[in-house]
């Protein structure tokens, strides 16, 4: 029903107007005289790309001009008027979602020399109106020291970036807060894009427009460029082989220009973008510490002898525990932990008319290569897992404008268009072990495993018939042959080595049974080896399952732009829904699964049916017993492989299975996740074996969309339960309209947004109880002789002795709050459970007592769950500028942002209530609310002098139903963790921002933020240990985990010009620098905070106490300093170019400190191994020193420090 619904705001969508986030840009302004200032009508502005006329516009009787739409990209503007000389401008970049201001004061034509053509560069005013947002372009974007959007980031104000983490935060908001768009496509995955491709970066971390939604950090809008109405193309090749070990290669190829031009060949009908990059690295985070890793001989006796045999001669211990420093070596770089990338975009621009346009466009990213694990990159780097992401977008954009050059100066609405586009976005993304990939029996697989067994006696009676005899008492393991498996030769090295041992008499252990072996310490097939002090991965390991997911967005947008007087007006609508599928197996541990189900209904002797041995007529004194059949339990996986094996299905021929010696391959040829049911993957209570949604249980897409009922009941053709869980289906809507408008002296932009978000999907009626319960309401309609405040509300659930016949009420719950039977608050619901014998019961509806072999037990079924109610929102955006003077303003503005829940927390999967039944302690809440943010920010902008400006701002901000853990307690039948929307925080600062425009050969930028941030919680995880404590669902204030304090940026460019503007040096005529420039981008910030610990404490255990209040240390500031230097020679009467260039990330080396050690506040030591604790504890492990060394290498974490120097020299050409 509701999919039908959004496709019918869809088709209204398509009905009425279009594109937000990727609305073109518009021009407008005054031409007047500049002597005597008089108004200019029917002055003539053009709008030209590569000599081509773009668009145009007339002035009206008050010499105002309004030229829109405009794609965003950089063009030639000029303005004509009889008797006047012509005015050009060259470089005018025109920005998406606001307008351009250029103003026009011509001068007369001269009677003797006529019209001149007066023409000039043009920079952008240094106080624009309207504009709320950091805009870079194309060129700053390549001369800019850092490639990707962290560079422009760092010179935004309010920003604050986590090099640890990769996270950035905007003005106090959680890293989860922002959204990226590209070319109005709103991203999920990759954001990267080719460099060349770039035609703008915008970042707007306050005054957010009307038309931006689902937001409460800040918004990042890329742009591309368009088509060019000439031919163009750059090729481009980086390295850093030259100078460093990562290993750093980029290729890049960028071209572009006209497919078709009109009739009279003087403007292009059809144009065409195409921009590709390709790149690897060999170490995508390289190391400032060293590279620790064991000597490849001694790695290779570890592989090859990964035990060794105690000193009493009884078991094994791992070999990787005696490693001592003198066994490890370091490396220049991180091992098996290449990465290759792939990135494209492109589009075609169609001009269909004089009105219409049409713009085709897509992304393709891909990343592939290998996971870095730095507890497996000591020894186990060989198994690194494989991943694999695939991120495709495209969408079709058309744009129609009304009226145009000369449209009736007295129509009421002027300058109006519209533009819809449709985008659709897949993301695939994949990760596996590259030896197994999809065979997912060889992740576990050590080798075949042939248990040999003999029947065992005893002298006894036959209870059935009385005859003493040598009755058979057990079928007895005697041996089990092992052949090593060829897909995990090393991890079966660990069960050869035992066998080896036992062989040669090294240990006294045995090979009777499977039991023994592991007991020894062998590997049975889906076990992996133990790690080395819990430090690191011992040799072997498997480090991954097999996973795959598939996420699609489909999205419609709409806008339309118009004039009415002095009002430009902006409305819009969005339709978006999603279709996330997931799909995982443990393929490593079917193997146990597999061993616990095979014979499962045949492991007791038949002594209701003795067989006496009888020859030539005379009984030999000895009994046998078959094995007893018990058909009734569930035996999915036991009866397929049977039936693959061609055995008796039922057991009746008396083979008993030995998974263990099949082979991977014939058990992916017997059918594979097939062999087994749902159930028996689900595992129920003990720890699923798959996890999916969108895919059913064996991995195969849904083509269907399973309701919950199905879920509960759904069913395969031999009767087994299914349990299919559909794709999470979100829906997103909304609905803007937004008015510029100047009120004598103040600009004002004044908007608001309705937000509509539909989660699509059940959640629980009560989080308190898996089953429909009674509340006050239905207890009085009963007419029991129950007594009931009249306090209590209707709604409240009534809690009972007796969940389905109770003797008395002990107590009421509304929502979190829980009463007396009296009707008293009572704070703590566990005084209510001790009055129902310690769990809280609340009245359960017979309707769920339908397990007749069990009616006092309820069942879970759909009847506890209903759909998700959508939340509508309601955001007003105010804005307003003053001009205090010619040079200087005042801005202010208001917004409520609100957002959509993540939907990792909130993502409903039935099969996590079915094993809350069994005790899970965290799930998902599928029923949270829109986030929301309040914030409001004033400042003032002063230009100082013709060619700086000083812009000075100050914000607050507030959020409010931030999401966190909380605990649900006394929840029946459980209490468990979940989601929900408690947490608070409110950032404040203000920021100092410095621009100075290209003066001589210096430009700069420049920015300092104060701030604060302050809440409840830093993230939606951050309360878990409270949660888990049992303590009540406590909330105070603290520093926010990401409360940088102080931040200062800056970015010196310094470069020389060419032809006249060059004032560099000159050696034998030669102008040595001229087109070149160096690039500085430079950033210091204070340290985040932390919390001291008490006492010092191991890698491997839990946190010890705090020492004062939580967050109350700080880590030591930052500095980073990156720089470019390039030069360009222009050739071919400077139609082409070469550039050549060094990029140098961290100059300075500086070796920042990102994360410290709770307890002595160092990057180095955490203090355990010096401390009583720690030395206690060495006593006790395998070897003290050996134990000491690793540690000590364990303890020296690459990421507690910043990346070293990286080194890239960069080629390009211009076609």
């Amino acid at each position: 029903m509701r999919i039908r619904f959004g496709a019918f705001l869809l088709a209204i969508a398509f009905v009425f107007n279009a594109s937000a986030q990727s609305r073109p840009g518009s021009l407008r302004g005054v031409v007047k005289d500049k002597k005597s200032g008089d108004e200019q009508y029917q002055a003539v502005i053009k709008v030209l790309s590569g000599g081509y006329e773009i668009a145009k516009g007339l002035t009206d009787f008050d010499g105002r001009y309004n030229i829109n739409p405009i794609t965003p990209g950089t063009y030639t503007v000029s303005c004509e008027a009889f008797g006047y000389n012509k005015m050009t401008f060259n470089g005018v970049e025109i920005v998406g979602g606001r307008p351009i201001v250029i103003d026009f004061k011509l001068t007369s034509s001269d009677v003797v020399l006529g019209e001149v053509d007066v023409v000039a560069d043009y920079e952008a005013p240094l106080i624009e109106k309207g504009k709320t947002s950091f805009t870079m372009g194309a060129a700053a974007i390549r001369n800019l020291a850092s490639r990707g959007v962290s560079g422009v980031l760092s010179l935004t104000s309010g920003v604050v970036q986590d090099e640890g983490s990769g996270a950035s935060y905007f003005r106090g908001g959680r890293s989860d807060a922002n959204v990226v768009f590209i070319d109005g496509v709103k991203v999920r995955g990759d954001i990267n894009l080719p460099r060349e491709a770039i035609a703008q970066t915008e970042v707007i971390t306050g005054g957010v427009p009307a038309n931006y939604g689902d937001v409460t950090g800040g918004v990042i809008s890329t742009t591309t460029r368009g088509p060019s109405p000439r031919f163009f193309g750059t090729g481009e090749y980086v390295t850093s082989a030259l100078f460093d070990p990562y290993n750093y290669n980029l290729a890049g190829l960028t071209i572009g220009g006209p497919l078709l031009f009109n009739k009279e060949k003087n403007a292009p009908l059809v144009g065409y973008l195409m921009a590709l990059e390709f790149q690897h690295n060999g170490d995508s985070r390289p190391y400032a510490t060293p590279v620790w890793k064991v000597k490849d001989d001694v790695l290779e006796n570890l592989n090859n002898n990964p035990l060794l045999p105690t000193a009493a001669g009884l078991g094994t211990i791992r070999a990787a525990e005696l490693l001592r420093f003198d066994d490890l070596e370091t490396v220049n770089r991180r091992l098996n932990v290449a990465r290759n990338s792939v990135r494209a975009t492109g589009n075609i621009n169609i001009k269909t008319s004089d009105r219409t346009n049409l713009v085709i466009g897509g992304r393709f990213n891909q990343g592939y290569g290998r996971n870095g694990s730095r507890s497996n990159a000591l020894m186990n780097y060989q198994n690194n897992s494989v991943f694999n992401s695939r991120d495709f977008s495209t969408f079709v954009r058309f744009t129609q404008q009304f009226g145009g050059v000369g449209e009736d100066s007295e129509s009421l609405i002027k300058n109006a268009f519209y533009t819809i586009q449709a985008d659709y976005t897949r993301n695939l993304d994949r990760t596996w072990d590259d030896r197994h990939r999809d065979n997912i029996f060889q992740y576990g697989h050590v080798g075949t495993f042939e248990t040999q067994r003999t029947s065992f006696y005893g002298y006894g009676e036959d209870e059935k018939t009385g005859i003493l005899g040598y009755r058979k008492l057990l079928d007895l393991d005697t041996a089990v042959v092992f052949t090593p498996s060829s897909h995990n030769p090393i991890l079966a090295n660990y069960t050869s080595t035992y066998y080896d041992m036992v062989a040669n008499g090294q240990i006294s252990n045995s090979i009777d049974n499977l039991v023994n072996i592991q007991q020894g310490g062998g590997l049975l097939n889906g076990q992996a080896p133990y790690s080395v002090y819990s430090l690191f991965g011992n040799v072997g390991a498997v480090q991954t399952g097999y996973s795959y997911s598939q996420a699609e967005q489909f999205r419609i947008t709409a806008s339309t732009n118009f004039d009415i007087g002095a009002h430009s007006l902006i409305a819009g609508l969005e339709y978006e829904q999603r279709f996330d599928r997931y799909f995982a197996v443990a393929g490593r541990s079917l193997w146990t699964l597999m061993r616990n189900l095979q014979n499962d209904h045949m492991k007791e002797l038949d002594t209701d049916n003795p067989i006496l041995r009888f020859t030539d007529g005379v009984f030999q004194d000895t009994i046998d017993y078959n094995r007893a059949l018990d058909l009734e339990k569930p035996r999915t996986f036991d009866r397929k492989l049977r039936t693959a094996l061609n055995w008796d299905p039922n057991g009746a021929d008396q083979r008993l299975l030995d998974v263990d010696n099949i082979s991977p391959n014939d058990l992916l040829a017997y059918g594979g996740l097939s062999l087994f049911s749902a159930q028996e993957l689900l595992n129920f209570g003990g720890g699923a074996y798959v996890n999916y949604y969108g895919y059913d249980y064996q991995g195969n897409l849904l083509t269907t969309n399973p309701t919950l009922e199905q879920f509960f009941k759904a069913t395969d053709s031999e009767g087994n339960r299914t349990y299919p869980v559909k794709a999470f289906q979100p829906i997103y809507m909304a609905g803007y309209i937004q008015d510029q408008f100047t009120f004598d002296d103040l600009y004002f932009n004044v908007g608001v947004r309705v937000d509509r978000f539909d989660a699509n999907q059940s959640v629980l009626k009560d989080p308190f109880t898996l089953y429909s319960s009674r509340n006050v309401a239905d207890v009085k309609n009963m007419g029991t002789d129950f007594v009931i405040p009249e306090s209590m509300g209707d709604d409240y659930v009534v809690y009972v002795d007796d969940i389905k016949n109770p003797n008395k009420i002990v107590g009421y719950r509304s929502g979190f709050d829980w009463f007396n039977a009296d009707g008293s608050p009572q704070p703590n619901p566990v005084e209510i459970a001790n009055l129902s014998g310690g769990q809280a019961k609340p009245w359960i509806f017979e309707e769920n007592f339908t397990d007749q072999s069990n009616p006092d037990l309820p069942v879970l079924s759909a009847a506890g769950f209903e759909d998700y109610t959508p939340q509508v929102t309601i955001s007003p955006r105010i804005s307003f500028q003053f001009p205090i003077s010619d040079e200087a303003e005042f801005f202010a503005h208001y917004d409520l942002l609100v957002q959509r829940p993540n939907a990792s927390f909130s993502r409903f999967n039935p099969v996590n209530y079915v094993n809350l039944q069994y005790g899970t302690d965290e799930i998902p809440n599928p029923d949270l609310k829109p986030q929301k943010l309040t914030e409001y920010e004033i400042g003032f902008r002063q230009m100082l002098g013709e060619r700086s400006a000083l812009k000075i701002n100050a914000f607050y901000r507030e959020y409010r139903d931030l999401i966190q853990s909380v605990s649900v307690t006394e929840a029946y039948p459980t209490t468990y963790i979940m989601y929900g929307n408690r947490d608070f925080t409110t950032s404040k600062g203000f920021s100092f921002q410095y621009d100075l425009r290209r003066t001589g050969n210096v430009m700069l930028n420049a920015q300092y933020s104060l701030s604060f941030a302050d809440g409840t919680g830093s993230g939606a995880e951050s309360g878990l240990s409270l949660a888990r404590s049992g303590q009540p669902n406590l909330r105070y204030i603290q520093p926010l985990n990401y409360d940088q304090r102080h931040t200062l940026s800056g970015n010196l460019d310094y470069r020389f010009g060419k032809g006249t503007n060059y004032n560099g040096p000159i050696i034998k005529n030669k102008r040595i620098l001229e087109n070149a420039g160096v690039n500085f981008l430079v950033s210091t910030s204070s340290g985040f905070p932390y919390s001291r610990r008490v006492r010092a404490y191991s890698l491997t255990e839990s946190a010890a106490p705090i020492v004062g209040i939580l967050n109350g240390s700080r880590r030591p500031w930052q500095f980073k300093m990156d720089m470019t230097a390039n030069k360009v020679w222009y050739y071919n009467k400077g139609k082409n170019n070469l550039e050549v260039y060094v990029q140098v990330l961290n100059l300075l080396n500086t070796l920042n400190v990102l994360n410290i050690f709770p307890y002595t506040g160092s990057p180095e030591d955490d203090g355990y191994l010096s401390s009583s604790r720690g030395q206690q504890a060495i006593l006790f492990t395998t070897n003290a020193q050996s134990f000491a060394d690793l540690y000590t290498v364990s303890m020296t974490n690459p990421f507690n420090y910043s990346i070293p120097r990286q080194i890239r020299l960069g080629v390009r050409l211009g076609l």
